[in-house]
C-alpha cells in the first residue's frame, strides 16, 4: 500500500503545478465553456485513468523507446521546457510578494534545490513528493471550500462544444510532460498496483478539478488575475498564506518533475549529467521572464498539440509491439 501511496503522490505532484493549483490551467481549459465544463472534467479524468494505467504497465517498453528515438526526445523536451517555464514564472510570481534581496536569495536557492534534486533522479523526488503532497491536498481542500464561500460573481461563459477539444488538450499536454515520470514510476509494480495507482491518481484530480472549476464559474471577478485562487483569498491573510503555500508546493513539486524529466530526454542525445541538468534548468528560468499568463495562456495550447503527437506516436508503438509480440 505505501508503494501505492507513494506512487500516486508522485503522479499527482507532476500535474498540480502553478497552472493548476492557482486555478490559471483550469479558467483556459474547462471552466470558460460553463456548465458543460463539468462534462469535460469527467472525461479528461477517464482519459488520465487510461492513460495512467497504459503507461505504467508499458513502463520499460516506453523507457526504451524515448532512449532510442530522437525526435521523440526533442518534442518531449520541448513540450517539458514551456512546462517547466511556467512553473519557475509561478515562483517568481510568488517571490515577488518579498523585498529584491529576498527575491535574488528565493531565485538562487530554487536554482540551487533544483539543480540538486534533478542530478538526484527519481527516488530523491518521491520521498519530496510523498511528504509535500498530502500536505498540499489537506491545504487545498481549505483554500477551495473558503473561496467557494466567497462574494458570488456569475458571468456570461461560452457554452461551445469546443471544450470536447480542448479536454484531450488539456490532457495530453499534462501527460506528455509526465510520460517519463510515469513509465518510470511503472516499472516494478504488479497489475493490481497498476491499476489502484492509476484509479486513485485520477480520481484525486477528478475531485479537485470539479471543486476547482465550481468556485472559478462562481466567481467571474478573478478570471483577470495571473492567479485566480490567490486573488479570491487576498482579502484573509491566513487563507493567502494557505493559498500561496498550495501554489507554491505545487510549483516545487511539479518542476522537479519537470526538469528530471528534461534532463533523462537530454540524456538520449547527449550523455553528461552536469549539462544536462543544466541545461533543463537555466533554458525554462530564462523563458520564464515572458510571464506566467502569457505562459499559459499562449504556450500550452501549442504544447499540447505537440503533446497529442507524442502520444499517438506511443499508442502506435503499443499497437505494432503487440503484434509484433503475437504468436505465429
Amino acid at each position: 500500500m505505501r508503494k501505492v501511496l507513494l506512487t500516486v503522490f508522485l503522479l499527482f505532484g507532476t500535474i498540480v503545478g502553478s497552472g493548476f493549483s492557482s486555478g490559471k490551467e483550469i479558467l483556459v481549459f474547462f471552466t470558460r465553456f460553463g456548465a458543460l465544463s463539468y462534462l469535460y472534467i469527467f472525461l479528461a479524468s477517464a482519459l488520465f485513468f487510461l492513460l495512467f494505467y497504459l503507461f505504467l504497465s508499458k513502463g520499460k517498453f516506453v523507457i526504451e523507446r524515448l532512449e532510442k528515438l530522437k525526435i521523440v526526445n526533442i518534442i518531449l523536451i520541448f513540450i517539458s521546457i514551456v512546462f517547466t517555464s511556467s512553473m519557475f514564472a509561478g515562483l517568481k510570481s510568488l517571490f515577488k510578494f518579498s523585498n529584491s534581496v529576498m527575491y535574488v536569495l528565493l531565485c538562487a536557492g530554487l536554482l540551487l534545490i533544483t539543480f540538486f534534486i534533478t542530478l538526484k533522479g527519481i527516488n530523491a523526488l518521491e520521498k519530496v513528493t510523498f511528504f509535500l503532497m498530502p500536505i498540499c491536498v489537506f491545504v487545498f481542500l481549505i483554500v477551495l471550500f473558503y473561496a467557494s464561500f466567497q462574494q458570488v460573481e456569475i458571468s456570461e461563459l461560452s457554452m461551445a462544444p469546443l471544450g470536447c477539444f480542448y479536454s484531450p488538450l488539456y490532457v495530453a499536454l499534462n501527460f506528455s510532460t509526465s510520460t517519463f515520470i510515469v513509465s518510470r514510476a511503472g516499472v516494478g509494480l504488479n497489475k493490481k498496483q497498476v491499476f489502484w495507482v492509476s484509479f486513485l491518481t485520477s480520481f484525486l484530480l477528478l475531485v479537485f478539478l470539479i471543486f476547482a472549476n465550481f468556485v472559478l464559474i462562481s466567481h467571474a471577478n478573478s478570471y483577470d488575475a495571473d492567479m485566480p485562487f490567490l486573488f479570491l483569498c487576498q482579502n484573509n491573510f491566513l487563507f493567502f498564506l494557505l493559498c500561496y503555500s498550495v501554489i507554491l508546493i505545487g510549483c516545487i513539486t511539479t518542476l522537479f518533475s519537470l526538469c528530471l524529466t528534461i534532463k533523462s530526454s537530454v540524456d538520449g542525445l547527449s550523455k553528461n549529467d552536469f549539462w544536462g541538468a543544466f541545461f533543463a534548468i537555466i533554458l525554462p528560468f530564462l523563458i520564464s521572464e515572458i510571464g506566467f499568463s502569457l505562459i499559459v495562456s499562449n504556450l500550452y495550447p501549442l504544447a499540447s498539440v505537440l503533446g497529442i503527437c507524442e502520444l499517438f506516436f506511443f499508442l502506435f508503438s503499443f499497437k505494432k509491439k503487440k503484434i509484433i509480440e503475437k504468436p505465429k
